[in-house]
């Protein structure tokens, strides 16, 4: 163990201070895990937290102490799916609908030739000219600064870059828990992790802007290579290839949003004017949340007309034994024991994922933000208003292209097909096996 007297070298300062940013991650970390009920999740984060302090203790066996002495800042950060519920107005009411994104400067680091391939994701003119002051920023961390495809306008503040870390080894510890995966939080914690200002929340960030900087992540640490299995539209063949990540640029994003990150729209029917915004991290997690629950009460009703149409069947059939059917209906006992409980779950008939997503992303409606009015604003709303604003939404939507190209093996008939990358949570999953 290291002497608590002693004096550190340059580099082990630096250390220190990246050990002790992992440390803190790490602990909030198992603090959400353990409040949204994951408690895989939460023994494996631990491990790779016992292995820091060990490494810290190494160093400066008194760095600990002198953390506990100075800090006074509680982390107040909710859990990932604290307020989400079935009802999307209940979820509306509980979340505070800020979208201020505090975002920084920095020098250049290394990686050139991954960083110099990656365009204007990551623009050296912008960062050595920029003037916002750093707040809360580890100026010891090796780190560089990724432009948004949202260019800031989704965000109230307009700023429109964030300094975001290398990945390190202590990373790894949490890329490679599998665990982590099947609980859907590997990408949360990497980024309260790497993105360097503290002072930005995580949360509020589009999805289209964290595609950019996962992008990064993974095309720097671990290289621009990126092999997928691809599904050829004409024959059904799975055909192996390899993709360059650093050909995937930002979408050409054009619109100006508003003093709160919102956006206009004229509907073409009724001539409403709607302001709307782009949905968070934490609001898809949300709308994906009630989608699921509602898809419980769908599979109820399924069942049950599957049930009736299998009881008369039954009933009016001449062919089956009384055997078999003693053995059917103990099949549609099953079938409604299923029902009942998933019924407990929701009870929905159908999905309302078209009516959830708008009344999340519709901010207001003629200058009305009440969301009790929007709610029945968009229940009597034109079908073709509806289509014309959720198309101009996807179609204008923020983020990376990920379309790519697919050269056809000769042996499956040469030529080439044109693909959509799935860039999700997974882009790490295999990491381990490289």
């Amino acid at each position: 163990m290291a002497n608590k007297n002693k004096k550190l070298t340059e580099e082990q300062e630096v250390e220190l201070k990246m050990l002790l940013s992992n440390k803190e991650m790490l602990e909030r970390s198992i603090s959400e895990a353990e409040k949204a009920g994951k408690t895989s999740a939460a023994k494996q984060i631990k491990r790779a937290l016992d292995e820091v302090v060990e490494h810290i203790n190494t160093i400066d066996s008194s760095a600990l102490e002198k953390k506990v002495e100075k800090k006074k800042k509680v982390d107040n950060t909710a859990s990932l799916f604290q307020g989400t519920d079935l009802s999307v107005l209940d979820f509306l009411k509980d979340d505070e609908q800020t979208t201020e994104v505090a975002t920084t400067s920095s020098e250049p680091a290394q990686m050139e030739e991954v960083h110099e391939s990656f365009g204007n994701l990551v623009q050296d003119e912008t960062v050595q000219a920029a003037a916002t002051t750093f707040n809360n920023v580890d100026t010891n961390a090796q780190y560089d600064v990724i432009q948004l495809p949202s260019n800031g306008q989704c965000y109230a503040n307009k700023l429109d870059r964030v300094p975001v870390a290398y990945l390190t080894a202590y990373d790894e510890n949490i890329i490679t828990s599998p665990n982590l995966y099947k609980d859907g939080l590997v990408i949360d914690f990497l980024l309260k992790n790497k993105i360097v200002n503290k002072d930005i929340n995580v949360d509020e960030l589009v999805s289209g802007d964290i595609d950019a900087i996962i992008l990064w992540l993974r095309a720097t640490s671990y290289g621009a290579d990126f092999p997928v299995v691809v599904s050829d539209p004409e024959t059904g063949e799975e055909i192996e290839t390899v993709l360059d990540l650093t050909t995937f640029k930002p979408k050409d994003f054009k619109l100006i949003g508003d003093e709160n990150g919102w956006f206009d729209f004229e509907t073409p029917i009724r001539k409403d004017k709607i302001k709307f915004k782009y949905l968070s991290r934490k609001e898809e997690k949300a709308l994906q949340r009630i989608s699921e629950l509602e898809a419980l009460g769908a599979k109820a009703f399924m069942l049950d007309s599957e049930r009736e149409s299998l009881i008369a069947a039954m009933n009016n059939d001449k062919i089956i034994t009384e055997g078999e059917k003693k053995a059917i209906r103990a099949a549609i006992k099953t079938m409604a024991d299923w029902s009942k409980r998933l019924k407990e779950k929701s009870s929905n008939q159908h999905t309302n994922l078209i009516t959830n997503s708008m009344l999340l992303q519709i901010m207001s409606v003629n200058g009305n933000t009440d969301k009790e009015y929007i709610a029945k604003f968009i229940k009597m709303m034109p079908a073709r208003d509806s289509l014309m604003l959720r198309r101009y939404i996807n179609e204008n939507k923020p983020g990376i292209d990920f379309t790519f190209k697919v050269d056809r093996p000769e042996s499956l008939g040469g030529g080439s097909f044109e693909t959509f990358l799935n860039w999700d949570d997974s882009v790490f999953l295999n990491i381990s096996e490289l």
